[in-house]
């Protein structure tokens, strides 16, 4: 299985809406299974919007393209 390089990202835009759920996803960071996600058009309207995810526990944020 090949390892994704992950980036941290700063969200610029707060008016963003965290899904309700948390995701079956572990945090990169911390290993806790409580993180929420989003999507998000950063590119061309052609392209795939990115995911975003957050952890509830230490806060980070990584990013995931399509």
């Amino acid at each position: 299985m090949e390892k994704k390089k992950l980036k941290t990202v700063e969200i610029v835009n707060e008016n963003v809406e965290l899904d309700e759920e948390y995701e079956d996803i572990q945090c990169p960071r911390c290993k806790e299974m409580k993180v929420v996600s989003w999507a998000q058009q950063t590119r061309a309207s052609d392209e795939p919007p990115t995911r975003f995810y957050k952890c509830m526990k230490c806060g980070y944020t990584w990013r995931e393209y399509s």
